[in-house]
């Protein structure tokens, strides 16, 4: 037999710099493994530490969980664990035959302590199922053992009803099968569940064991509840998904629900619009920033919901609100980073620069943190999904949907290379200053040469100058933004442009020739920054829309509810030339023919 320590007082580990590929690290001896279809014969003998003093396990249940190298098949057994000794921290556990159906490492195992239903410590370690080529064995199933129970009582009634009762029961039971599978709620609150269930089942068996005949009528009745359940959970998915433990259950059901407005079709792109989030742990900022921009890591998390029902990510500038020191700005950009690939996986992303995102709304000089400095922390070449930029350090970049011949373009009008001043401050601040530069321009004109059989749409953080007025920010000094809006112009119109800037620390002269390709459908650019939901326009025939912040500012946002988001997924057919924008949380719908 098997022993394993733990210790919960000193097992600390520290934050996840690198999500991709992070592994967890395990004691040598807290590693498990076991051939496939040896049955309830792998038994181990667990001692917990709280620093030097014994785990006192009075009043706990031990609960095993694991997520098999499928990737699908999920173990939950509440059953099999057995306290030895509570003062001395001591337990055993003896496998269920149903965890080594495949082979292979577990995903993710470990022991939960539960005590009055709440979980008081988790122990991570290693499973690995050897192969087993000479036996034939059983199919990989979910097994969550309070439901194994409720299925043995259900059996017992089957085998004393009459026919129409026993296919009641059948139906009742295929739907609780149905569910666990997309379920997505704690555990405490499934135990609670089946107690219920399992008092009504009682209920059912007395009644055949006293008068031997229950009528269908009766079975409804006592079903009745089941059904409830089952309605109340078929509004969760995802069982064993870590990303949504702190998320309010009501966002949940609201995203579950949303993902059925998502269009399905094969011809349809999804791209999901995230944009203003303004995290922040700062107390000293705007209340409300405070309030929202502490609540952003549990939105990003809430994504995981639906990362699966887009094809693309876009996060379009002010990721964090910079309104902390240099260094807490910085590990918020990283902190920002690592959650949102963690959550989209290799989803690929357009992630840019907004003008709270290096802190010079704050600060100034050596306080603020430097383009390279925050191109360092977004790691694109290391995070790359089929994005194309002209070189890792490049805040811009596109990505291609060939089917659809759509072309996604982010645009880094908060670029800004640093020029400083002989004080040591910085001459164009992001915070007051938005710069496109000769590369990026140039870079540009390359994206936009193509067949003109594509499509593009192309996301900036903050309008354009002279789209929206700027306001409220009319202080924003735009640099080379007459030359974009060049470029744009001879894209859409086909023609041969030639544009000069005005900056000579920024300094554009750029020709851009459009006329073999023809006249290019621009379907609109997509702005923020101004923190409101504002109608399309067209300004010198460029397309243009603003959409609100993901951050909860306004007392009709309440952080904790649906109210809180307001986020897009942007549904493109460039079959039938249309555009949606479906919003989750506050604000609208708005969708128009291009």
């Amino acid at each position: 037999m098997q022993t394993m320590n733990f210790n919960v007082g000193t097992d600390r580990r520290g934050l996840v710099a690198d999500v991709q590929n992070f592994k967890i690290g395990n004691d040598a001896k807290n590693w498990v493994q076991a051939r496939q279809f040896e049955g309830e014969m792998r038994t181990v003998v667990v001692n917990v530490k709280e620093g030097t003093i014994p785990l006192n396990l009075t009043g706990t249940t031990i609960w095993f969980e694991g997520l098999m190298s499928d990737g699908k098949t999920r173990i939950i057994d509440a059953k099999h664990g057995t306290i030895l000794s509570p003062s001395t921290g001591q337990f055993r556990f003896e496998f269920p035959y149903a965890a080594f159906a495949t082979f292979g490492s577990y995903k993710q195992s470990f022991f939960k302590i539960v005590r009055d239903g709440k979980s008081i410590a988790t122990l991570e370690f290693t499973l690995d199922v050897l192969v087993n080529l000479v036996e034939d064995g059983i199919v990989p199933l979910d097994y969550i053992t309070p439901f194994q129970d409720l299925y043995a009582k259900l059996e017992a009634i089957y085998q004393n009803s009459d026919a129409s009762i026993q296919a009641l029961v059948v139906k009742w039971q295929q739907q609780i099968t149905e569910l666990i599978t997309g379920l997505n709620a704690d555990y405490a609150s499934i135990q609670t569940t089946v107690n219920g269930l399992n008092e009504k089942l009682d209920v059912l068996s007395e009644k055949i064991k006293d008068s031997g005949l229950i009528t269908t009528v009766e079975v409804n009745q006592l079903l009745e509840p089941f059904n409830e359940i089952i309605d109340s959970f078929n509004a969760y998915n995802g069982l064993g998904n870590p990303w949504v433990d702190d998320v309010n259950q009501s966002i949940i059901s609201g995203l579950n629900n949303f993902t059925s407005t998502i269009s399905s079709k094969e011809n349809v792109v999804r791209i999901l619009n995230i944009q203003d989030m303004h995290m922040t742990r700062s107390k000293e900022v705007n209340p409300a920033y405070v309030k929202g921009g502490n609540a952003v890591i549990k939105q990003i998390h809430a994504l995981s919901i639906i990362k699966d029902h887009v094809d693309l990510v876009v996060s379009n500038g002010d990721n964090i609100d910079g309104s902390e020191s240099k260094a807490l700005n910085m590990h918020r950009n990283q902190q920002y980073v690592d959650t949102i690939h963690g959550v989209i996986d290799k989803k690929p992303l357009l992630l840019t620069i907004g003008n709270h995102d290096d802190g010079s709304v704050f600060a100034d000089g050596d306080d603020v943190i430097t383009l390279k400095d925050l191109t360092k922390i977004y790691s694109y070449s290391h995070y790359a999904s089929g994005e194309h930029r002209p070189d890792d350090k490049s805040s811009y970049a596109y990505y291609d949907f060939n089917d659809a011949r759509l072309r996604v373009i982010s645009l880094s009008g908060f670029e800004n290379p640093e020029v400083y001043n002989e004080d040591g401050t910085i001459k164009y601040k992001r915070a007051t200053a938005s710069v496109f530069t000769s590369k990026q321009l140039n870079w540009l004109v390359q994206a936009l040469t193509l067949d003109k059989s594509w499509s593009v749409i192309i996301f900036n953080h903050a309008p354009y100058e002279g789209f929206y007025e700027n306001s409220p920010y009319n202080y924003m000094e735009n640099i080379n933004h007459n030359v974009l809006k060049d470029i744009l112009t001879g894209f859409m119109n086909g023609t041969k442009i030639t544009s000069v800037g005005s900056n000579s620390d920024y300094p554009v002269n750029i020709t851009a020739d459009f006329t073999i390709q023809g006249k290019g459908t621009l379907i609109t650019n997509v702005f923020g920054h101004e923190h409101r939901d504002a109608d399309r326009v067209e300004i010198n025939n460029i397309p243009a829309i603003e959409r609100t912040c993901d951050i909860a500012l306004t007392d009709d946002r309440i952080v904790g509810t649906v109210s809180e988001f307001a986020f897009d997924v942007i549904e493109i057919d460039t079959a039938k030339h249309t555009i949606k924008f479906n919003r989750f949380g506050s604000g609208s719908n708005v969708s128009w023919n291009y």
